[in-house]
């Protein structure tokens, strides 16, 4: 479910502000063009607006959009991806680390929460065949790992994990560490970052 505008605060709004500056809605109208009738179910909460017409209607009440339209997105309640259709992101990727420091990834990284803005967790499943490696200098904030199916290999600080098909570790994301698909087969890793910020 995407983001949207709660129409109905919005509607108030822009009724408050035409009423503090003393505009009738055929004023308003005579200004923009719109109809009364558009006019009235915008203020209402029955129609959502286009960009261009949200530009019109704050020049014509001489007021910036960002007036209008500040703090009215409603998050989405929740995100469904289902199977296979995460976004993903092509192998042999340096990726932007947390504060710059880099992570390295190689394989398919199948993103599973991108349409929930600003995210406190970043779910992936990552695909990697033998020779594949995903890893990180350092990352702020935990990490947990679950292997789908297939069999990897963490190096995490000086130990090293071998993972089997269910087995999962939970660690603390700073400490450097590289996973990577050990066996013929793709591993198939569930990966769940937490920021600490």
């Amino acid at each position: 479910m995407p983001s949207s505008i709660n129409l109905a605060i919005l509607g108030r709004r822009i009724r408050d502000t035409r009423l503090a500056r003393k505009l009738t809605l055929e004023a308003v109208v005579a200004r923009t063009g719109f109809t009364v009738s558009w006019l009235s179910k915008l203020e209402n909460g029955q129609l959502s607006p286009s960009l261009e017409g949200l530009v019109g209607l704050a020049k014509a009440l001489g007021c910036g959009v960002e007036t209008l339209v500040d703090g009215l997105t409603v998050p989405p309640r929740h995100v469904l991806v289902r199977a296979g259709n995460g976004q993903s992101l092509p192998s042999s990727k340096r990726l932007p680390g947390r504060h710059g420091k880099g992570r390295t990834a190689a394989g398919k990284i199948e993103h599973l929460a991108d349409g929930w803005p600003g995210a406190a967790m970043q779910p992936q499943v990552l695909h990697l065949g033998n020779g594949d490696r995903y890893g990180a200098e350092s990352d702020d904030g935990q990490r947990f790992l679950m292997v789908l199916d297939g069999r990897a290999r963490l190096e995490y600080g000086d130990d090293a994990i071998v993972l089997e098909p269910g087995d999962s570790v939970y660690f603390d994301a700073s400490i450097p560490h590289t996973l990577s698909a050990t066996g013929r087969s793709t591993a198939r890793v569930l990966s769940v970052s937490h920021s600490t910020d």
